[in-house]
């Protein structure tokens, strides 16, 4: 049996349902007229925004639904012309549905630490952007620090190391990853930490931070599953800022496969994951190069206000994501094949929808 996977609606197609459908018909279903309840646009958007994530509108009729009951229920306990018009703000939304589920994905301000990167991501909710965390240290010289095991128990024991046991480039790194990565996205930080060491040894070979040091990479939110190889670029991209000590640009979000000569693979999920970018006010996207024809489907103004460059090698990934951050430049042309960037009007207007008719009902 094929399985199809049919995009959900966009926020600009919920807002247009909630307001031809679903709050004229539940303020009708739960006796309450729009002379009583006036709800503010900012406040619709809002539930939709922070609570109703989901791919139909299921979730946000019962929001409506639960807004109007409450609010019947107040003048069924009040005399009518005791009972003024309930005006529900941004302000006071919380009041009737309680508390935001969904707050924003973001860790960091405007500016992050080296090692910080932002990813986009695709879920089962849309799509998400995703945080690569990366951070390393260097052993102490002429300590070797070892676990033994005495009766069961831990204990550290501390020797001096010959000059003769260290190698030219002192002991192999090792990374240790967290953040319940499934085999694929494993594979992917293996691959990413592989490639980064080379790169960074092609940037400035006297760098070898990458080699010797003992690396975490971590993806926050370790209790949601996490798997697919489009991570790869971002976790290559947080080593070498890793390495360099140089942040990466904080309006940057990327996706894409790396492979092991920096060849920057197709993913899928781009329309949830440009929905995702500007959900964070993201200006820049970086993705691969096959993805170009994929972005171009997907309408101007989902996309408004977004500059994005399809690269085919990691080499114009470090390009545009430290652009302006007093990285090092190439010390030779971008490989690969020349990347390319669409840049979308931040002004583009969705179309006008279609009235939905009363007897018609949208899909939950």
């Amino acid at each position: 049996m094929e399985v199809i996977r049919i995009a959900g609606y966009v926020f600009e197609e919920k807002l247009a349902i909630a307001n031809q459908y679903l709050i004229p018909s539940t303020m009708e279903e739960n006796g309450v007229g729009d002379t009583k309840l006036s709800l503010e646009d900012e406040a619709v958007r809002k539930m939709i925004r922070d609570y109703a994530r989901e791919a139909g509108v299921r979730q946000l009729r019962k929001l409506l639904d639960k807004v109007s009951r409450k609010v019947a229920l107040s003048m069924v306990r009040k005399k009518e012309e005791e009972h003024p018009a309930v005006v529900v703000g941004s302000d006071n939304l919380t009041t009737y549905i309680g508390q935001p589920v969904f707050l924003t994905d973001r860790l960091f301000g405007q500016t992050m630490p080296p090692g910080v990167v932002m990813g986009l991501a695709w879920t089962n909710m849309g799509g998400a952007t995703l945080f690569i965390e990366a951070r390393g240290r260097l052993p102490v010289e002429g300590v070797e620090i070892a676990r033994v095991s005495i009766e069961g128990s831990p204990e550290t024991e501390e020797r001096e190391r010959k000059p003769s046991e260290s190698s030219p480039l002192g002991e192999p790194s090792d990374m240790q990853v967290t953040g319940q990565l499934g085999t694929v996205m494993n594979e992917s930080s293996s691959i990413s930490l592989t490639y980064a060491r080379m790169f960074i040894r092609e940037l400035d070979p006297q760098k070898s931070f990458l080699d010797k040091a003992q690396i975490h990479l971590n993806v926050p939110e370790g209790a949601t599953p996490k798997d697919g190889p489009s991570a790869g670029v971002t976790m290559a991209v947080a080593l070498v800022s890793l390495a360099m000590d140089i942040p990466v640009r904080s309006d940057v979000a990327m996706t894409g496969e790396l492979t092991l000569m920096g060849k920057v693979l197709k993913v899928g999920g781009i329309q949830e994951k440009v929905i995702a970018a500007r959900r964070e006010n993201v200006k820049t996207v970086l993705m691969p190069r096959g993805n170009e024809a994929d972005y171009l489907e997907i309408k101007e103004y989902l996309r408004a206000g977004l500059t994005a460059h399809f690269v085919d090698h990691f080499d114009d990934v470090y390009r545009y994501a430290f652009e302006g951050q007093e990285a090092p430049p190439l010390p030779f042309e971008p490989r690969g094949l020349p990347a390319s960037t669409i840049v979308t009007p931040a002004d583009a207007m969705p179309p006008p929808l279609p009235e939905v008719k009363s007897a018609e009902q949208p899909g939950l």
